[in-house]
């Protein structure tokens, strides 16, 4: 906010504290999405959007809300705070972060933003929803009395890094791989690394050292984002089995003796340790330039109660496929991103080139119950990959200017289903209704189906600038 205070400074009007407090961003955010519970800002710098983790997890586990969002963003929008961190020998002058590394002369600024939903695990199972991980304890604390303010403190690091662990009910050893803040320094990269040997290294056999890379040396340092940027590349890492390779490691940092210290960094990728009996573990880090260290401590999930896949690809139920976009245009786009994610999938899951059945019903039920509807409209009846693509084509190669909207959207006959007996007769009232704006109850074409929400294609962005010139 305080960069986006910079920037209207500079015009005629002046600041406007509705445009640029956090209180409103956040106010703004559950307005939109109708949401009602706690809405809080968190401003910690770079550990602001873990601790934002945390206190949405406490509020989960309390029972005050049944679901969170959490996650933080940055943007880089004057050159007053580039200048004054520059000024203060923080940024690198090589261009890069070289965590861990005897290079190592300050970070990047990045931008960007990520969120994360967060829900109790059985209520995200019961919803059928896409697990990506489970966070099984948090923890946050402060600096306190210490050589400075914006020095890292390496017994408070160790005491928060403890406290996750205790809550998480995981002992050191039991955890893979350490997504650590790195943010390239020559005195604070050491630190956290001796803090994390200390805490970590506990009943650790030689053979098993701590993996710990930085996600700042591939995208810079996302100040009040860092933290979830570093949550999302580790759920990612676990969900695919592997730890990614830390750019720019080429000369171990002299400031630490790495050949007593139970952790390695992954200066290769590597595939993530197979420990059978449990699932694979991380902890992930931020310090605020404030004092303020956060740790969160996650593992990955695999679902053991998935519904059947291993349908022969021609014996498909037929399928209704729900598309919709704010333009005729963005509806065409969004077919054609869907035949994209046809594409990454065809040969992949069966010899013939089709996608198998199951999946095609979770695209469907995702797509369905998990996906807003917006005024351009398009059903697709299928029942194979074959009929699917033809579907989406067909509607790729439409004039754009032929594509009509359904005004107001979501008018119709509310809360009715598709009237019609048997279950193609059924599929194709609700393509008809649906195109016509009816409230369709999706949830009957999936009568006593378990289906599970997966990662679809999203839907476009309007490629609109807004700038204060």
């Amino acid at each position: 906010t305080s960069e986006y205070r910079d920037l209207m400074a500079k015009t005629s009007y002046g600041v406007s504290y509705l445009s640029t407090a956090a209180s409103m961003s956040v106010g703004r955010l559950a307005f939109i999405l109708g949401v009602e519970g706690p809405a809080i800002p968190v401003e910690l710098n770079c550990a602001s959007s873990l601790v934002a983790t945390h206190y949405a997890f406490a509020g989960l586990r309390r029972g005050e809300v049944d679901m969170a969002l959490a996650g933080g963003a940055t943007a880089i929008l004057s050159p007053g705070i580039t200048r004054e961190l520059a000024d203060l020998g923080m940024l690198s002058r090589q261009g890069r972060c070289s965590t861990f590394d005897a290079a190592a002369d300050g970070f990047v600024r990045g931008e960007g933003c990520g969120m994360i939903v967060l829900k109790r695990l059985a209520d995200a199972e019961a919803d059928g929803d896409r697990i990506w991980g489970v966070i099984r304890g948090t923890a946050v604390n402060q600096n306190g009395a210490s050589a400075g303010p914006t020095v890292p403190n390496g017994p408070a690091q160790e005491r928060v890094l403890e406290a996750a662990l205790a809550q998480a009910g995981v002992t050191p050893a039991e955890v893979d791989y350490l997504e650590a803040h790195g943010a390239g320094s020559k005195i604070g990269d050491p630190i956290e690394v001796q803090a994390a040997a200390a805490v970590y290294g506990k009943g650790r056999a030689q053979e098993h050292p701590l993996f710990i890379g930085s996600v700042k040396t591939n995208i810079g340092h996302l100040e009040p984002a860092a933290g979830v940027a570093g949550l999302v590349k580790t759920v990612l890492a676990m969900s695919r089995g592997l730890i990614p390779k830390q750019l720019h490691f080429e000369n171990p940092s002299p400031h630490l003796d790495w050949d007593r210290l139970p952790v390695r960094v992954a200066s290769e990728a590597l595939n993530w340790p197979d420990h059978p009996g449990r699932p694979p573990r991380a902890g992930v880090s931020a310090f605020g330039i404030s004092g303020t260290n956060a740790h969160v401590v996650v593992e990955g999930y695999k679902d053991t109660d998935l519904p059947p896949t291993e349908d022969k690809p021609g014996e498909g139920r037929t399928q209704l496929l729900p598309l919709s976009g704010k333009t005729g245009e963005a509806l065409r786009d969004l077919a054609l991103r869907y035949l994209s994610w046809l594409d990454e999938r065809t040969g992949g899951t069966s010899p013939d080139g089709s996608v198998n059945n199951g999946l095609l019903a979770d695209m469907a039920w995702t797509a369905s119950v998990g996906r807003s509807h917006f005024a351009y409209r398009k059903g697709i009846v299928f029942n194979d990959t074959a009929s699917l693509r033809e579907g989406l084509e067909a509607l790729v190669q439409t004039d754009a200017a032929s594509l009509t909207a359904v005004e107001p959207p979501g008018a119709g006959r509310p809360g009715e289903g598709p009237q019609a007996e048997g279950r193609n007769a059924l599929v194709e009232a609700a393509a008809q209704d649906y195109e016509a704006g009816a409230t369709v109850a999706f949830a009957e074409l999936f009568a006593r189906e378990k289906r599970r929400r997966i990662s679809l294609p999203g839907y476009p962005f309007q490629r609109r600038r807004y700038w204060i010139e």
